[in-house]
């Protein structure tokens, strides 16, 4: 394990004599679309690329990743908005962290993609037909301290009314609550995911489920940190889902991005390799397509770009816009 501070980089000797520096690269876990995305870029990275080595981990939280990224523990990691948004305004798992408005500044954003709908899933057996049902149940509404778990807490009781004190929410990261939810140890799980998601796959290939609507009117989506509304088709996991109508829900727009100890010009040969391998990217899921897009990679520039990102995106002439400002909570 890498101690504190130091950088996420080793030197590998490859048969022939060739050199290769490996960045470690984290991600949400398997079945999320985070993971799908990071460890596809790894894989194309280390096909086309001399002499850069991506390495995938699939641990902890988002918030951490993006602290360990502002501080060198980490190269490229799954970012969001929201988290910038968070660290700016020391908010939610950063509000007793004084230098967290200046650690955000040390991350910058390769391409933006949207992660995908929330999907609040229950078994169609459970008794819990709508949100307003989540009084006293078992709740698994993300990781313990991560961004989404923010986000799905404000939706829950902005929608119903109901607070986080009034549900047994249970302290897992996302491997451990998608094997609970199929062990029928808790009674709602909500991942965010682009459909079809492999975990929800699995959950209906053993249960009939039911995806519980978000009644958005009175839920704050903001833009400028990546908030979206979503809907879920009612057939979009088969037979066993056994809802009639579209799941109103709400998405997020997230990126990809690195440390801005990463060197400017290895970030360069990574994002060159994303853009000029498209079509293996976008082989690795059949969502892929849709959601790896030159459209939607500058569509939000959260904080900065990475210097090298920004310096390949200008040199193939694409049109860079302004980064956004993040506001203040209210």
């Amino acid at each position: 394990m890498l101690g504190a501070g130091i950088l996420a980089v080793a030197t590998l000797q490859f048969p022939g004599g060739a050199l290769a520096e490996r960045y470690k690269v984290t991600s949400l876990a398997p079945g999320l679309t985070p993971f799908v995305v990071n460890t596809t870029i790894a894989r194309v990275v280390n096909t086309h690329v001399d002499g850069i080595e991506l390495q995938v981990s699939a641990t902890g939280t988002a918030t951490r990743h993006m602290m360990d990224a502002a501080t060198g523990r980490v190269d490229f990691l799954f970012g969001a908005p929201t988290i910038n948004w968070m660290m700016v305004n020391r908010l939610g798992p950063f509000q007793h962290f004084e230098t967290a408005p200046a650690l955000e500044q040390n991350v910058g954003m390769i391409f933006a993609y949207q992660m995908g709908p929330y999907h609040y899933i229950t078994r169609a057996g459970s008794g819990i037909e709508s949100l307003a049902d989540l009084r006293s149940r078992t709740v698994f509404a993300g990781p313990p301290g991560g961004a989404a778990t923010e986000v799905v807490l404000r939706v829950i009781e902005q929608s119903t009314g109901i607070t986080p004190g009034e549900m047994k929410l249970q302290a897992f990261g996302f491997d451990a609550a998608i094997q609970a939810f199929q062990d029928g140890k808790i009674d709602v799980i909500v991942l965010p995911t682009n459909l079809p998601s492999a975990a929800v796959q699995q959950f209906a290939l053993t249960s009939r489920i039911r995806l519980l609507d978000v009644d958005l009117r009175n839920v704050t989506i903001r833009a400028e940190t990546g908030g979206t509304a979503n809907e879920i088709p009612p057939d979009a996991y088969g037979p066993n889902q056994v809802n009639d109508t579209a799941t109103r829900t709400h998405g997020s727009i997230v990126n990809f991005s690195a440390g801005m100890h990463v060197p400017e010009h290895v970030v360069y040969e990574v994002t060159r390799a994303i853009w000029e391998n498209l079509g293996d990217i976008h082989s690795a899921a059949d969502w892929m397509p849709g959601t790896i897009t030159p459209e939607m990679a500058l569509s939000l520039v959260s904080g900065r770009l990475h210097p090298g990102a920004e310096r390949y995106y200008r040199e193939a002439g694409w049109p860079i816009p302004e980064a956004i400002t993040f506001p203040p909570p209210g």
